[in-house]
């Protein structure tokens, strides 16, 4: 593919040639127009400029060069002829006044006819010495025209290259900077039509730099999450090797099983987490109903409230309308909201899901009677690996920063407050 500057020069060189061949043609057959009519002129001068009355027989010649070869002829009413500059040429009377051209021989003439005091004066011209003429003058007023070409090839040589010099500066900072200077670029001196790309650049920049920044942090942090329970694992694994009888083995073995669920927990949260950073390009989203995503949800764990004999319910408001958004997202929100209910309520407790419309915003409860979150912690439980003071730390500490993600994602919010009836939490998923 050719670049800008090619492009520009062939274009401009192209249209600049083209423009020039028109302009040069019909200036060039306006050039001859206007020089047959002088010649017409001349030879109506060379008619008019007959001395009469001519002696029978004279013959004198007109001045002028080869190249402005005029026959001037002249007869009488008799028809006898009485005149002619050039007894080599004798051209035959046409008595039809005015212009015309003729052929005689192999020869084109350009004939002109008029009558003086009784004579019948003829003056011709051969056509070819007229083209000649009127080429030689047509080629004098385009010589000037033929020289300004290249000079103006030239000029637009010199004012595409300045014109793309800023870009190409532009391309020279990009490519030598290193890949870790995410700094904005200076858009000082550049024109206004590349100002918009390196405002572009530098906004790609900004993302780019939020997004390596989001990364390194969320790699130190499962790096330091991961260390801890790989260190329990092989502790552990160390406990059952020098497990003594079968029943420290078999209580060993149950503690490294645990241990092995916890951190298997972790890297999956980890997993879905670093899907759903900031930034990352977004799932397609379409029209869901929220009742279908509670109903799956009220299923997949149905089987862990069983275990702990957790009352566990769904209500549901038919006036609630669809939502636009990506129902595999939306399941991992609402599963890490209700696994957290369903793992901090005690047995025998109560978990319920509603799904309502308020104030024209969708909205899906969860409401459980467990320890709930205090007011001084329901701003911190969204960052990651943070885990509530007395609350047996089980979980990774992830599942509220990735349902607030996906949240984020869907332009949705998530908010939490006592529940009004007795000990317990109320999560609200709020739909803008």
């Amino acid at each position: 593919m050719r670049t800008i500057r090619q492009q520009l020069l062939l274009w401009l060189f192209g249209g600049a040639f083209v423009c020039s061949i028109i302009a040069g043609s019909a200036l060039f057959l306006k050039i001859r127009e206007e020089a047959s009519e002088l010649f017409d002129a001349q030879l109506k001068q060379v008619a008019g400029s007959l001395p009469v009355p001519i002696a029978a027989g004279s013959n004198d010649n007109i001045d002028g060069g080869p190249e402005e070869k005029v026959v001037l002829q002249a007869w009488d009413y008799k028809g006898h002829s009485v005149y002619s500059s050039d007894p080599e040429s004798i051209l035959p009377l046409y008595p039809a006044l005015g212009f015309k051209t003729v052929t005689i021989g192999d020869e084109q003439w350009r004939v002109y006819s008029r009558t003086k005091q009784n004579l019948m004066i003829q003056v011709a011209q051969p056509t070819l010495v007229r083209q000649t003429l009127a080429a030689r003058i047509a080629f004098r007023c385009l010589l000037p025209f033929l020289i300004l070409i290249p000079i103006l090839a030239y000029f637009i040589w010199i004012a595409v290259g300045r014109s793309l010099l800023p870009l190409t500066q532009f391309a020279y900072a990009v490519k030598s900077r290193s890949p870790d200077a995410l700094q904005p670029l200076s858009l000082d001196g550049l024109s206004p039509e590349v100002v918009p790309v390196g405002e572009a650049l530098n906004d790609l920049l900004k993302r780019l730099d939020i997004a390596l920044t989001t990364q390194r942090a969320f790699i130190a942090d499962a790096a330091h999450e991961l260390r801890t329970p790989i260190a329990a694992l092989k502790l552990q694994l160390q406990l059952v090797e020098r497990a003594v009888g079968e029943d420290q083995r078999l209580i060993a073995f149950n503690k490294l099983h645990e241990r092995l669920d916890r951190t298997s927990h972790l890297v999956h949260q980890l997993l879905t987490l670093a899907r759903h950073e900031p930034g990352r390009e977004q799932q397609l989203f379409h029209d869901l109903s929220l009742q279908k995503l509670a109903e799956k949800v009220v299923v997949d764990y149905y089987p862990l409230a069983a275990t702990k004999n957790i009352e566990f319910g769904m209500e549901f408001d038919p006036l609630t309308p669809s939502i636009h958004g990506n129902m595999d997202d939306l399941n991992i929100l609402l599963n890490n909201i209700v696994d957290n209910a369903l793992r901090y309520t005690p047995v025998g407790g109560r978990v319920d899901i509603s799904v309502k419309y308020q104030n024209n915003k969708s909205i899906i409860r969860v409401v459980d009677n467990g320890p709930g979150i205090s007011p001084e912690d329901r701003s911190r439980v969204f960052d990651r690996f943070y885990r509530c003071d007395g609350v047996e730390p089980w979980g990774s500490g992830l599942g509220l920063a990735i349902a607030k993600s996906i949240a984020d994602m869907h332009s949705a919010r998530i908010e939490f407050d006592n529940n009004p009836l007795e000990q317990g939490l109320v999560a609200t998923i709020i739909f803008s």
